[in-house]
């Protein structure tokens, strides 16, 4: 597969992401949308992990090229909200930086997003930003498990 199509590839969380905060308040598609687009992004960043084995760009670059917009989107989020107080923050920017993390599991990863809040069974600023970063932890985790399986699949296959 061409460099070009797998770096556009990494935009797909951004636009499931989008797709499922547009569809969220639509009477059962929405829903099923919010617990079903979530791991078939997981599925597909797998499989795009095994996609950048097949290059001939190392472990560390394909890691960093494939995770760019999670970091960019990382990066623009806590500009947004940590950085930037409400009278300052650009809307559109601030949307657009978590588009990348609501095309994660959030209802597998929110409990222990809450757990970085210092008041029990409450969800602030720090709960969402941990959301964030945990999001783009697992989107890490999981594209370097599908990078790795693409490696040694390659390596078994040489074997035989």
């Amino acid at each position: 597969m061409k460099k070009v199509i797998l770096v556009l590839l990494t935009l797909v969380p951004v636009l499931a992401g989008y797709l499922i905060n547009t569809t969220l308040l639509v009477p059962v598609v929405g829903m099923l949308l919010f617990y079903i687009l979530p791991l078939a992004v997981l599925i597909f960043w797998f499989w795009l992990g095994i996609q950048y084995s097949k290059t001939n760009w190392g472990v560390i670059p394909s890691i960093l090229i494939g995770s760019a917009t999670g970091i960019v989107s990382l990066a623009l989020y806590l500009w947004q909200f940590v950085v930037q107080d409400s009278e300052t923050r650009n809307l559109a920017i601030a949307g657009l930086s978590q588009m990348y993390s609501t095309a994660t599991p959030i209802y597998l990863t929110a409990r222990l997003a809450a757990l970085f809040e210092t008041q029990p069974n409450y969800i602030g600023r720090t709960t969402a930003t941990a959301l964030q970063v945990i999001s783009l932890i697992l989107m890490i985790a999981v594209f370097t498990a599908g990078f790795f399986w693409g490696k040694n699949a390659r390596r078994r296959k040489s074997y035989m």
